[in-house]
């Protein structure tokens, strides 16, 4: 039954009239019902699962119509309250409310929808994230500007805009909404929690809200309140109005003024009870402070206007740019610390002016250099705090700044080579300037490290000339698609910057061209004008020298193929060098059909060339995506190729280029990668009649492993290696010899918390996106059999052992072959697989899967469309599926022509193009409605609707390159509701830098607010295999009662594992840890910047940086399900770095191999110092207001523990090397004793006295000078390492004092850094 709610309190959404009717109805005892707020937020209804429930709540709250009288659907032109009825009988929020039964039919998807709330209710009831909920207030002005100290004491709010008039301020559970009445209509501010780093308020009414990033602007209809017209109710903005405009990108500090003699609606509380309930919520830190007020640029106020002081500054930087009078790198940062939100311009003015001086001083002295490093100007994000009452003043002064420059210069004096080999330019990797533009501003990072490109290694010596651009929301992740938005005004914005350019320091960088794949991800490049052999190159010049593109008349097409050099290629092959030569052979076609598109060949002398020039890791690969002059695609080997050739096809060419000189490698089939399922897989299975119990039998494999993987050692650093984390530290090894010490991981948190994330992401793929490995599957790069061995409908299937899974290749027989996205029931097909002779040509291949040449249609077509140009493509060979499956015809899309236009094509066209392209990308919407509909269709994907969007989805994949989009007025409808395995789960936070927890409420139904983020989803419980699959996970119990381990009353890892290990390498020889504090420390000082770097670069977010968790494990944890698309390529970047930079840490702690036992035992020495100093501190002035904290990475001391077990390998060999050279045993002593004399060779004494009489001796007398220098910021005990025992030195050393938590620390905790 439906009733109707007829006068509603105004702005209620549907989360807040459940809150209002809950204990109404929980008084009568009715649990299973659902409400809604209509459009208009006037009206709304109550959907009852049962008559009876709603017959029982009319009877005590419903409005009888007069007697006689009925009551049917309303017609247009029909008033409610025709008939003289009844008062109200039901007060919501001191406003009465109209109760009547409404007649029409409830729709089935609206009692789906009851059924499944009711059920998630009597599972888990929600907790309210806070008891205080909204706080409503009415201000009578809105200000926007910075704070600063004047005088350099009193903390004042500069104003730079401000709106004077009633202005609604409301706290919710995730936000701040402001809004006020303008000339457009309701203009609002959201502000996320997540974006105040703190509010000030003081006991007049004023409020100040200091933001990491600007709030999200909206403009609203006066009447879209009130309207039923379709479209989009609101238009977000870059603003709050024009004149905000000017300074929005930098000033993101709001000011409301609350008169306190006025009071609001009913809902509105008095200022001083409001501040503490918002306290109370503790959602973000909030200071009671007696701040000043001024305006920017009023007699009364010292500072320009900031838009008058920023344009002084650009004119500043410009001149210094163009005079070269300071370099490029330095006037980078400097225009970063204000365009971040970091500095007021006239500090930064000030503070170039400074820099300059130095610089010219420097010279005077004949030095060449500039005084400061760039890894000290970088330091200044982290020193730099946040304009705060309690803040340091001096961080704001020019003069101070200098001196903590010239500090860190003097800390970074020793380390800058090291710095520079552990994180400079690689020879695939070279560091880039990085630009985010969001609705609101443009903010500038690095550089840092990306993979090199075609133009990247064409001018190696002007790589401060390019800048990659990331287009985003202030929240770093896509624009969120909502009907009831128009983003026109901001795709409007993206579009000029794009086409004007982005000024930095006086140079103009203008759009140059994108990759494929960074397009997918809004990335674009961007270039300024330099001269190269005497030229002048612009971006212009820069993509005509890449070869000729002026025949290409669309502008799609065209920026694909100019986005073939932007294509990330780490390896490449001087062919020239290695004499290898190049020829062109034709496409195997057939019925109109290319059967070889995108593939080509490559001898096995070239192949040899290409082996010697990749990493080891990279194995013995026979197929290489590859990018050569205008060609792309995948060169296979052939062994009937003789001498040194690669062979390319006319399907790979895509444009004329003279720049040949290279072969570059974009990847390699190194080896086959598991094959897991998804949710469109799952879904064509289910509808080609394959076996649910399959699908379980796999899925309860899979949940028994993750469920015992924290239960042992031995299961946790299997499933490390499987998921190859911690490959670069042998962390797996670590593992399982820690616990041959006595030492178990999980009494350490960071490192028990690093197993559980790892763990916690495999849970969630496979609850939230159905990922289940199929152990008899595999994925694979796709080529064409060269030989034609391969008959029609056959497949050569090979690849080498999968680290982590069982098996081999394929033997004869049926295989499913299919390769994703995957949405047409014909997009799964059945093969045969043949194994070739052995000493057959097809059998050379390794890690790939060969299609055949013959027949009417190509295989790789009939899948999604696909091709061999770097297609992967999944294989199944396990009968309990394969034989049991009935295939349905491939779909065959006609070619979409690309759009084309009248005039030439020019850079404006394809950045005009690359906002269009984000605009209208609606991959992911098209694809999530095809699963809803597939999910409540009969007949499942081969659904009309289903095979409609399937289609729709194959236009999409190619809007790319034919720049024709997709119109959503073309999709199917269905009704709103969803199903189950579509809502998100419960939210995962980490608490103190490590500890993993799994919160039990629900993100979707967190905010009341859902305007801005689109409406709430309804959802109803699936009866297909999907929804059973979803619903066998239950994910919040498996990690509370199995993942998530509490171990009590057990010894600390570390206190174990330390003394262990230090017995371990007395039984080698004596060592003296501490005459290795200082390389030590300068390891450990590198590593925690490059972590602390990886940690902002790698975030989805600009201001919120990742934990080193995250960083450590190699991926970003999503709070709320599986990782989006965004974060998952991210995390693959992240661990390529972070492995990177890991194994050149390990590298600076390891010895050579074969290296002599006195080198081993000096490295040694490193890693034992390094596991101390390594120790996270407990800082006890650690600065609250800090951008970043400054505390080190927990991390350092696993990397140098595993990099001592491999030390002590490597000695344990050269033990065994020193019995053989002297022609018998040599036992522990024996070694000693060679240890002994080679260290007194290089004038080191050892320490040989027993464990008792050093501590004696410790009490009597000092040690050895070389034991008593403390490191400058040592962060553990102090040991004396006597024969492998620990002796606690408690000596007064100068500029340290003794921890009360034992240990050194340097005198002046708590002084500013």
């Amino acid at each position: 039954m439906e009733v109707s709610l007829v006068g509603l309190p105004p702005d209620l959404t549907d989360r807040s009239l459940q809150s209002q009717l809950n204990p109404v109805l929980e008084r009568l005892e009715i649990t299973h019902y659902v409400c809604r707020v209509h459009k208009n937020k006037k009206n709304g209804h109550i959907v009852f699962l049962s008559p009876d429930d709603g017959t029982k709540f009319l009877n005590h709250h419903g409005t009888n119509l007069p007697p006689g009288a009925t009551r049917g659907p309303r017609h247009r032109g029909s008033r409610e309250g025709s008939f003289q009825t009844q008062p109200p009988r039901l007060t919501l929020m001191n406003q009465p409310v109209t109760c009547r039964r409404n007649f029409r039919s409830v729709l089935e998807f609206e009692l789906k929808n009851i059924e499944y709330e009711v059920k998630k209710r009597q599972r888990k009831p929600r907790p309210e994230i806070s008891q205080s909920g909204s706080v409503r207030l009415v201000a009578q002005e809105l200000g926007c500007g910075h704070f600063t100290f004047v005088d350099g004491v009193r903390f004042t709010f500069v104003s730079e805009w401000a709106h004077r008039g009633q202005v609604v301020v409301k706290f919710t559970k995730r936000n701040v909404l402001l809004s006020f009445d303008s000339d457009s209509g309701i203009t609002e501010a959201r502000i996320p929690h997540t974006t105040i780093h703190e509010m000030v308020w003081k006991a007049s009414g004023k409020v100040a809200l200091i933001l990491t990033s600007p709030p999200e602007f909206l403009v609203r209809a006066s009447n879209s309140k009130s309207t039923r017209s379709p479209g989009p109710s609101a238009s977000r903005r870059p603003a709050l109005d024009g004149s905000h405009g000017k300074i929005a990108s930098h000033c993101t500090v709001y000011y409301i003024s609350v008169p306190l003699n006025i009071v609001g609606r009913s809902d509105s509380v008095d200022f001083l009870t409001a501040m503490g309930r918002i306290r109370s919520a503790d959602c973000f830190h909030v200071t009671q402070f007696d701040f000043d007020h001024q305006v920017a640029g009023s007699p009364g106020c010292a500072l320009p206007r900031f838009v008058d002081a920023i344009a002084t500054l650009q004119t500043q930087l410009k001149d210094y740019t163009t005079k070269v009078e300071l370099p490029f790198e330095v006037l980078f940062i400097l225009e970063a610390l204000v365009a971040n939100g970091y500095l007021h311009p006239t500090v930064v003015s000030d503070l170039a002016r400074k820099l300059h001086a130095a610089f010219q001083k420097s010279k005077k002295t004949g030095k060449k250099q500039f005084p400061f490093s760039l890894e000290a100007l970088k330091k200044l994000f982290q020193g730099i705090e946040y304009p705060s009452p309690y803040a340091d003043t001096e961080n704001f002064e020019a003069s101070s700044i200098m001196d903590y420059l010239e500090q860190k210069e003097k800390e970074l004096a020793n380390e800058l080579e090291l710095r520079d080999q552990i994180s400079g330019n690689t020879e695939n990797m070279v560091k880039i300037f990085r630009a985010i533009v969001t609705p609101t501003r443009i903010t500038l990072h690095g550089p840092e490290l990306e993979a090199k490109n075609r133009v990247l290694r064409k001018f190696p010596q002007h790589l401060d000339y390019f800048v990659r651009a990331q287009v985003c929301d202030e929240n770093g992740q896509d624009l969120f698609f909502n009907p009831t938005i128009s983003l026109d005004i901001i795709y409007s914005r993206f579009k000029s910057v794009l086409n004007k350019g982005i000024q930095i320091a006086g140079r103009l960088y203008q759009f140059l061209g994108f990759s494929h794949s960074s397009l997918r991800a809004h990335s674009v490049w961007l270039s300024a004008p330099f001269v190269y052999k005497g030229k002048p190159e612009f971006p212009k010049s820069i993509i005509d020298g890449l070869g000729r593109f002026e025949t290409i008349k669309s502008p799609a097409r065209r920026a694909a193929r100019i986005g073939q050099a932007f294509s990330e290629t780490p390896f490449e092959l001087p062919l020239d060098d290695c004499e290898i030569a190049v020829a062109k052979i034709p496409d195997i076609e057939r019925n109109d059909r290319v059967f070889s598109d995108g593939v080509g060949t490559i001898s096995a002398k070239a192949i040899e060339e290409i082996w010697s020039r990749l990493p080891q890791t990279r194995g013995n690969s026979t197929c290489f995506q590859i990018r050569w002059a205008g060609a792309k695609g995948i060169l296979s080997l052939d062994p009937s190729l003789m001498g040194r050739r690669i062979c390319i096809r006319p399907s790979m060419d895509k444009f004329e280029s003279n720049d040949k000189r290279l072969l570059e490698i974009c990847d390699v089939a190194s080896k086959g990668i598991p094959m897991v399922l998804n949710r469109q897989l799952v879904k064509i299975l289910e509808d080609m009649r394959a076996p649910e119990s399959w699908f379980f039998d796999l899925q309860t494999q899979e949940l028994q492993r993750l469920r015992g993987i924290t239960h042992t050692v031995s299961n946790s650093a299997y499933f490390l290696k499987s998921q190859s984390i911690g490959e670069s530290i042998r962390l797996p090894s670590l593992l399982r010899e820690a616990e041959r010490m006595g030492a178990d991981y999980r009494r350490d948190p960071f490192l028990r918390s690093a197993i559980e994330a790892a763990v916690l992401r495999e849970l969630r793929l496979l609850k939230h996106k159905a990922r289940i490995p199929v152990e008899k599957g595999v994925t694979l790069f796709g080529v064409i059999d060269e030989t034609g061995f391969l008959k029609e409908g056959e497949v050569y299937v090979t690849f080498d052992a999968i680290r982590g899974r069982k098996g081999q290749p394929p033997g004869p027989g049926q295989v499913l072959v299919t390769r994703s996205p995957a949405l047409h029931p014909g997009d799964i097909q059945l093969a045969h697989n043949v194994v070739p002779p052995a000493n057959h040509n097809l059998s050379k291949l390794k890690n790939c899967i060969a299609f055949s040449q013959h027949g009417a249609r190509d295989l790789p077509s009939q899948l999604s469309g696909g091709d061999l140009d770097g297609d992967l493509f999944h294989v199944i060979w396990d009968p309990d599926v394969v034989d049991f499956v009935e295939t349905f015809s491939p779909a065959d899309y006609p070619r979409v022509e690309p759009l084309t236009l009248g005039v030439p094509v020019e850079a404006h066209h394809m950045a005009d193009f690359f906002i269009e392209f984000m605009k209208a990308d609606h991959l992911g919407v098209i694809a999530t409605r095809h699963m809803i509909v597939a999910d409540k269709k009969e007949d499942g994907t081969d659904d009309a609707d289903c095979l409609k969007l399937a289609e729709l989805h194959s236009s999409a994949v190619d809007f790319s390159k034919s720049g024709v989009p997709v119109e959503m007025t073309d999709l199917p409808k269905t009704d709103p509701a969803r199903p189950d395995f579509l809502a998100p789960g419960p939210w995962v936070k980490i608490r103190d830098r490590a500890d993993l927890e799994m919160d039990n409420f629900i993100a979707q139904d967190e905010d009341e607010d859902e305007d801005a983020e689109g409406p709430r989803h309804k959802y109803y419980e699936s009866k297909k295999l999907l929804g059973k699959l979803y619903r066998a996970v239950e994910e919040d119990k498996i990690w509370n009662e199995e993942v998530k381990l509490v171990i009590n009353g057990a010894e600390d890892f570390w206190e174990k594992l330390i003394p262990a290990l230090q017995d371990r390498v007395a039984e080698i020889g004596d060592v003296d840890w501490q005459r290795r504090v200082s390389d030590a420390e300068s390891l450990r000082h590198v590593y925690d910047d490059k972590v602390l770097e990886l940690m902002s670069q790698w975030s989805d977010h600009p201001t919120q940086p990742l934990t080193e968790l995250e960083v450590f494990v190699g991926f970003v944890l999503n709070k709320t399900g599986s990782q989006t698309n965004r974060q998952r390529d991210r995390s693959m970047k992240l661990k390529d770095e972070y492995d990177r930079l890991a194994a050149r840490i390990m590298k600076n702690m390891r010895s050579a191999q074969g290296a002599p036992l006195k080198d081993i035992m000096s490295n040694m020495e490193l890693c034992l110092a390094g596991i101390y100093l390594g120790s996270p501190k407990r800082r006890a002035g650690n600065n609250p207001v800090a951008r970043r904290s400054p505390d080190e990475c927990q991390s350092f001391r696993v990397l140098a523990t595993s990099a001592l077990l491999s030390e002590l390998r490597m000695a344990d060999a050269a033990v065994e090397r020193l019995k053989a050279s002297s022609g018998g045993f040599v036992g522990v002593n024996g070694a000693s004793r060679h240890l002994n004399r080679a260290r007194m060779e290089s004038s080191t004494k050892p320490s040989s006295k027993p464990s008792t009489e050093a501590s004696a001796e410790s009490s009597k007398k000092p040690p050895a000078k070389a034991s008593t220098k403390a490191p400058e910021q040592s962060s553990g005990p102090l040991q004396d390492l006597t024969n492998g025992r620990m002796a606690s030195m408690d000596l007064p050393v100068r500029g340290y004092t003794m921890s009360p938590l034992g240990g050194y620390v340097p005198s002046g905790e708590g002084v500013r850094r």
